[in-house]
């Protein structure tokens, strides 16, 4: 069986050289160390896949992606890069990009592997594909908070406004006196109300336990919910691998692409008249940029219409400074 074509392109020898250490044995890798060479390399080989650096001599990775969808509409793509990925969001939002990695510690070498898996495979769900063969996952059948595994999640089923208030608490209190920090109850709270209240859509597509006023840019969520037999979702929770976990799961698929990056953009953004971003006023939307500003990790992963995983990882050493860019669709 044939393997899959990859072509790295990076100007940094050192760099370019562990990348392709660690795909090279699961992928033929091609390797350019600029635009030019990067362009004659996919006029001549079947490249499925270009992870290209953004800073180059010469012609940009921008410029590149924007060639690859020009003439080359299907391979696929995405950037890394040592600088603030923050400040490249609108360019990803204006030009369907899902993907940027940061480029500062073998840790992100690592997770380019994943990526590449998924992307190339299509294969985009589970928390354990982050995690060595040790990892445990565990779906929880009782009732009430659980200990997760030493190493894994443990995954609990919500089905009400009064049972996600309890999880999160009870899963903050776990988390926090392990070691993580107070903002994961935020992080808990927000990825739980996108799930129960944002999530469930009815066979129009409509929302089930919210008010959209699209003309106000506006969601206002019902109270008390209880959620119907069929619009649970679950909470997994835990620490592995020196990173404390939660995982959001929902049956709906209904959170979009390009939403979650306009959103992202209108919170990091400044206007020019008002020096304030553009979505502070905004109703929905400041949930998801905070968690990725708080998590190291923030990774989407949506089968449209079906299902919908959100998984933020948090290093229990340090805070990174520079968030990647992590949504998958299928």
């Amino acid at each position: 069986m044939s393997k899959h074509r990859i072509l790295v392109v990076e100007d940094i020898h050192s760099i370019r050289e562990a990348i392709k250490d660690i795909l090279n044995r699961d992928y033929q890798v091609f390797d350019a160390e600029n635009y030019d060479e990067a362009v004659r390399i996919l006029s001549s080989e079947p490249i499925e896949l270009v992870i290209t650096d953004i800073r180059m001599p010469g012609k940009s990775g921008l410029d590149l992606i924007k060639t690859i969808q020009k003439d080359h509409p299907n391979v696929l793509y995405s950037l890394m890069t040592a600088y603030n990925i923050n400040d490249y969001i609108k360019f990803a939002y204006e030009h369907n990009i899902w993907n940027i990695i940061p480029k500062y510690s073998f840790l992100d070498i690592n997770l380019i592997s994943v990526m590449v898996r998924k992307l190339l495979s299509k294969d985009i769900f589970g928390v354990e594909k982050y995690f060595g063969p040790e990892f445990i996952l565990l779906e929880q059948e009782q009732d009430g908070f659980a200990l997760p595994p030493e190493d894994g999640v443990v995954f609990q089923k919500v089905n009400s406004d009064e049972e996600r208030n309890y999880f999160c608490n009870r899963i903050a209190k776990y988390l926090i006196e392990k070691g993580a920090p107070n903002a994961v109850h935020q992080i808990l709270e927000e990825l739980t109300s996108n799930a129960m209240i944002r999530a469930p859509r009815d066979s129009k597509g409509n929302s089930k336990y919210q008010f959209e006023l699209p003309s106000r840019d506006l969601l206002v969520p019902l109270e008390n919910i209880q959620l119907a037999e069929t619009d649970y979702f679950e909470i997994g929770y835990g620490i592995a691998e020196n990173s404390y976990i939660i995982v959001v799961r929902d049956h709906f698929g209904s959170l979009n692409k390009k939403e979650i990056l306009k959103r992202l953009d209108r919170h990091i953004t400044v206007e020019d008249t008002s020096g304030l971003p553009a979505g502070l006023a905004d109703s929905h939307g400041r949930g998801l940029y905070i968690c990725r500003e708080i998590s190291d990790q923030l990774i989407f992963n949506i089968a449209k219409e079906r299902k919908t995983e959100i998984i933020a990882l948090l290093d229990k050493q340090t805070n990174k400074g520079y968030k990647s860019l992590s949504i998958y669709e299928v």
